[in-house]
């Protein structure tokens, strides 16, 4: 995985929510890793304002994550990855659940809160156009 510059993670950061979702779909894809912040409980959820359901906060790249929990003073956690495998297993028990998924948070707290069911569809159809080049 090569590190990212702190140019391209600014610039990555100032993207509009839906441009770093699918930044992070296509991303997560190549790399079949996504990254989270965990604590010895278990990962970081956020709390969505609008239905106050839990939400998972996700990233694409580890340097993302540490941005956050710095930014966010999230001090007890560490950034931790999850195989891409594992964490579509995971979005069928949040979508039992009602859960949803913060993908890419920027320090201030902007993200798109997705569906599991949506996270799957779109991770479906990068495979597809992966699998066709």
């Amino acid at each position: 995985m090569g590190q990212l510059s702190q140019k391209q993670i600014e610039e990555i950061l100032a993207k509009k929510p839906e441009k770093r979702y699918n930044y992070f779909i296509k991303t997560v894809c190549e790399e079949e890793e996504v990254w989270g912040l965990a604590d010895d409980e278990g990962w970081l959820l956020l709390e969505d304002d609008e239905d106050d359901s839990e939400v998972l906060a996700v990233f694409p790249y580890p340097e993302f994550a540490e941005i956050f929990r710095a930014n966010g003073g999230f001090d007890e956690f560490k950034v931790a990855s999850l195989d891409l495998y594992e964490f579509v297993d995971w979005l069928d028990d949040f979508e039992k659940e009602k859960m949803k998924v913060a993908v890419f948070p920027t320090p201030d707290f902007q993200s798109a809160v997705m569906t599991p069911q949506r996270l799957k569809d779109d991770f479906q159809a990068e495979f597809d156009k992966e699998s066709e080049s």
